[in-house]
């Protein structure tokens, strides 16, 4: 929902908020880097931050005999050298600089899907429909539902120009298969953003959500210390449309990104993989 508070306390809640968002990057920070070397045997306070990270995005998995806690386990090492393959970096299979710098870096909040290139979440998931309605929930600070549309149909075209889909805008209130809104971090969907700009859900689900705690902007050249949305919606629209993350870092579909930067145009990886998923 649009922010329609005096510009005088809209500039404090903002100060505030920035104020906020650099003491919570410190701690983490501190916490992490204190576990800089640690390895397999070793028991520190924060390991288990690290296994909750690499959980949620798909990489720890653990039994009974392995939990959330702070002892540096095999499971541990095993994902931290899956995560570290992924991501192309030196599979050491601890928790180095570059393991760290890959973590503190804002990304998307869908897990990775643990192959080269395009992927598929599984099965894969996809809409038997090609023609797809979408709608607008809300909006955020600095924008109104009306400035956001032509920034999303924007985003939708760029699937639309390379697939068989054709994408339009309706009401909240009419039948709709994609509804895109911006919420709080706790925002009743068990999936708490953290550090993540976004999360979408896989067909048929629909659900496109925004972190409504990041600073957000249509001009990231001219705003660089805010989140081009524009970018993020059209890699959340390819979730939204069955495709999972590529390991390929100039692709739409890779995890990680940074504020103040423009990802708008689909790569021949992002191309071939909607094209793989839905032939014409």
């Amino acid at each position: 929902m649009a922010d329609k508070l005096s510009t005088q306390l809209f500039g404090t809640f903002f100060l505030f908020f920035v104020l906020q968002l650099s003491v919570i990057k410190s701690v983490e920070l501190e916490s992490v880097q204190n576990l800089e070397q640690a390895q397999k045997g070793d028991t520190m306070n924060g390991v288990n931050q690290i296994k909750k990270y690499l959980k949620t995005y798909g990489y720890y998995h653990h039994d009974t005999k392995h939990t959330l806690d702070d002892q540096f386990d095999d499971p541990l090492e095993s994902a931290l050298k899956t995560y570290q393959e992924y991501l192309g970096i030196d599979v050491t299979g601890r928790i180095d600089s570059d393991t760290i710098q890959a973590m503190l870096t804002p990304r998307c909040g869908v897990p990775d899907g643990l192959v080269s290139n395009y992927s598929f979440p599984g099965a894969p998931y996809k809409w038997r429909t090609r023609n797809l309605a979408w709608s607008i929930r809300n909006s955020v600070t600095g924008f109104t539902e009306a400035t956001l549309s032509p920034i999303f149909a924007e985003a939708w075209k760029s699937w639309a120009d390379v697939s068989p889909f054709s994408f339009r805008e309706v009401k909240n209130n009419v039948r709709h298969e994609i509804d895109i809104g911006f919420f709080p971090n706790n925002h009743g969907d068990g999936n708490p953003f953290g550090r993540a700009f976004a999360h979408a859900y896989y067909p048929t689900d629909g659900r496109v959500h925004f972190n409504e705690n990041w600073n957000w902007t249509s001009n990231p050249t001219k705003e660089k210390s805010k989140v081009d949305v524009q970018s993020i919606a059209v890699h959340e629209f390819g979730h939204a449309l069955g495709l999972d993350h590529s390991s390929e870092k100039a692709a739409v579909m890779y995890a990680f990104f940074n504020p103040g930067i423009m990802k708008r145009d689909l790569t021949d990886d992002d191309k071939k993989g909607i094209k793989a998923l839905y032939p014409s």
